[in-house]
């Protein structure tokens, strides 16, 4: 066919224009993806034109690029490629009369020649002066850097065909018998997929069609009433109605499903269908565009697998969740039978509360009660004793050792100092004493008085000291003695030796002995008792009876006066004792109840503290007992809530088990058994999308599209 002559077969733009502005479909009603042919505005659409616009019949190129640009499937990015639009001249039944072929070879590259296939015949290039070679089928254009168009003719049929049935008022009738009728009018368009491919899945080898997708377009004028459409949808710009039909041809002996298989509106129509109240039929225009619906919905490779992948995931994510749930419950378990002993014991504690509270203002008025206690204790020990303090200690301590020698001390301390001056070994009177032997002796001598009186010094001292007569220790060394004798029971709170040591310390052995015999309430000493002995006994001569006589009554009186001196001092250093003792005991107590210890803390300042500490406990007891009463409430509502929980829980395991069983196993189950033989055969189908790129023929290693425009006679009275 002639330009000249396409072009009259197109001449009917305002209609072309139309169908193509409101040819818009959603495939398979269910949003699975959009197929658009480019749409002009309708207004105005009679004063303008396009830039397609045939403005010239001699010119080649211009009813093609007419039809390229008024009919665009989809909008790609330039790249090399070959692009075809496969022109379908039918009569008003759909049987096809004459198929033109455009072809667009892509050079963006800018290569100097493209290679290329084609069985068309009557090939011309329609936008340029590019020739061609050709070897067979195989061609070689000459682009230098350009874009190839050419058209051509073939005596092929299209994949897809087209049946166009007629009815008025429910009769069949052909479109030159229904021109120009009126009544009740119905369009059916069926369409069959010619295209097979065999494809391997798990289950073999199938038979699968091209996914083609047809998309009907028709206007409609105002002689058309009460529009119903099947398989498609009807729109209205106030002027005119336009109809869209939708069918995917072959897809459902593709995926061997059939209607009944789906649920809701979802089908997978093959015809399209319209109906109408007519008057005066006629119908301008109509045009069917067929594509590859696999272009533009694919299902990449892996797309199974991983949905494999996700059922094993969905699988196993469930199994943990069912042994999770059970973990759950039997964890809940734990805790309520944990609880339950936790309530107990909140419990007694809550019940305990009061006694707390008594426990620790009592503790808060003891720690008052001691730390007052304490602070007058330390301000007395470190007050001074007064007079009459001084005064009733030294009464007390004269009254306990005048108690202690009034029940016989006094006579038994004179008979051991009387033997311990007679005899050589005091109380066992074994043989004379020194003492006695020196005063025997020295009444035969006035000059031996003051050797006399060194032994009388010595024999007190060695008598004080608990020392034998014949001892060989010095008057010094039993004085030394004594003295630390009273020493050392001053340091161990002996208030009598505290005395004595008090008194005595600093003296020689001569006035130790004098001091003894002095407080003995003498009237002399024992050097002038010592003299008068002698003298006396020299006087009466020397009678042996007489002489012991007199040494007999000097020992006796000295015992005597011994015996008083002793009781006598200790009186004196009891009451020193008694004084001192009681300061220096004030003052050690004091230094003890203040030092600090390694705690930061003496006894003073950590009665301050503890008296201190004690009333803020009780100041917050209050709080704690209220906190505790707070908290057994809300231990109640926690036992309750944990009920619940476990409940919950159990029927959490029981809900995952039930779960698992009837939902995710049967899922699983109906996967394996109904959607993966889906999916394997929607993998094939669109496989053989992918392999059908091209309806004149492709060089090796390019890529292809293709798409189909059928044009119909119009339906016209007179005709």
């Amino acid at each position: 066919m002639k330009l000249v002559e396409l072009r009259k077969k197109f001449i009917h733009k305002y209609g072309i224009r139309v169908v193509a502005g409101v040819l818009t479909v959603v495939l398979l009603g269910s949003g699975m993806t959009t197929m658009a042919v480019r749409a002009e505005s309708v207004k105005n659409s009679e004063e303008t034109e396009t830039e397609s616009t045939i403005k010239d019949t001699e010119k080649a190129d211009s009813g093609e690029t007419d039809l390229l640009e008024l009919v665009t499937i989809e909008k790609r990015d330039k790249k090399d490629g070959k692009e075809e639009s496969v022109y379908i001249l039918t009569d008003a039944a759909g049987n096809a009369h004459e198929t033109i072929v455009t072809s667009h070879l892509i050079n963006d590259s800018d290569a100097a020649s493209i290679e290329d296939c084609s069985d068309l015949s009557g090939i011309e290039n329609v936008r340029g002066d590019e020739s061609y070679t050709a070897d067979g089928e195989k061609l070689v254009w000459q682009a230098d850097g350009k874009d190839i168009y050419y058209r051509g003719t073939t005596g092929k049929d299209a994949p897809v065909t087209q049946k166009v049935t007629y009815y008025l008022d429910g009769e069949e009738i052909t479109p030159e018998l229904l021109a120009g009728k009126s009544g009740r009018v119905t369009i059916r368009y069926d369409y069959t997929n010619n295209t097979t491919y065999k494809e391997k899945t798990d289950d073999g080898e199938v038979n699968v069609s091209v996914p083609f997708a047809a998309v009907t377009a028709m206007v409609l004028d105002d002689s058309f009433s009460h529009v119903e459409v099947t398989n498609g949808k009807l729109e209205s710009n106030g002027d005119k109605d336009f109809v869209i039909g939708y069918t995917l041809p072959g897809l459902k002996e593709s995926l061997d499903v059939k209607d009944s298989d789906f649920t809701g509106d979802v089908t997978i129509p093959d015809y399209f269908e319209v109906s109408a109240d007519v008057t005066d039929f006629k119908l301008d225009a109509a045009m069917t565009v067929v594509v590859n619906a696999g272009s533009m919905i694919s299902m990449e490779k892996g797309d199974e697998s991983s949905l494999d992948s996700m059922i094993s995931e969905l699988t196993d994510a469930t199994a943990k969740l069912r042994d999770g749930s059970a973990d759950l419950a039997d964890g809940m378990d734990t805790l309520q039978e944990s609880l339950a002993e936790y309530a107990s014991g909140m419990g007694e504690l809550y019940s305990k509360s009061g006694t707390l509270a008594d426990g620790v203002n009592t503790l808060n008025s003891s720690a008052k009660t001691i730390n007052s206690g304490i602070n007058t204790l330390d301000k007395a020990l470190n007050t001074s004793m007064d007079e009459s303090e001084k005064e009733a200690a030294k009464k007390t301590a004269a009254d306990v050792v005048a108690a202690e020698f009034a029940n016989g001390k006094t006579e038994e301390v004179k008979k051991q100092i009387y033997a311990s001056l007679r005899y050589a070994q005091g109380s066992d009177k074994n043989g004379d004493g020194a003492l006695y032997t020196s005063l025997y002796d020295g009444a035969y001598s006035a000059n031996a008085a003051a050797a006399v009186y060194d032994e009388v010094v010595r024999q007190v001292l060695l008598s004080a000291a608990g020392q034998p007569a014949d001892s060989k220790v010095t008057a010094d060394q039993a004085a030394a003695g004594i003295k630390a004798g009273f020493a050392s029971g001053a340091k161990q709170n002996d208030p009598a030796a505290a005395a004595m040591y008090a008194v005595t310390d600093g003296m020689g052995s001569a006035q130790l002995a004098e001091l003894l015999y002095a407080k003995s309430g003498a009237g002399d000493t024992l050097f002038t008792k010592t003299q008068s002995t002698i003298q006396a006994q020299l006087a009466a001569g020397r009678n042996n009876e007489q002489i012991n006589g007199a040494v007999e009554d000097s020992l006796n009186t000295l015992a005597g006066q011994l015996a008083a001196a002793c009781e006598q001092a200790a009186s004196q250093a009891a009451q020193k004792a008694a004084v001192s003792g009681a300061e220096g005991a004030k003052k050690t107590i004091a230094s003890q109840i203040e030092a600090v210890q390694s705690n930061g803390y003496s006894l003073v300042s950590g009665a301050a503290a503890l008296s201190k500490g004690t009333q803020t406990l009780a100041s917050q007891v209050p709080v704690l007992t209220d906190g505790i009463t707070k908290l057994n409430d809300a231990t109640g509502q926690i036992v309750d809530g944990v009920d619940e929980l476990q409940d919950g829980s159990h029927k959490l395991a029981d809900g995952m088990v039930e779960f698992d069983e009837d939902g995710i196993s049967k899922i699983v189950n109906s996967y394996n058994k109904d959607l993966k033989p889906l999916t394997d055969r929607l993998q094939a189908v669109f496989h053989a999308a992918e392999e059908y790129q091209t309806f004149t023929g492709l060089a090796d290693g390019v890529n292809g599209s293709v798409k189909f425009i059928y044009k119909m006679d119009a339906v016209k009275s007179g005709k």
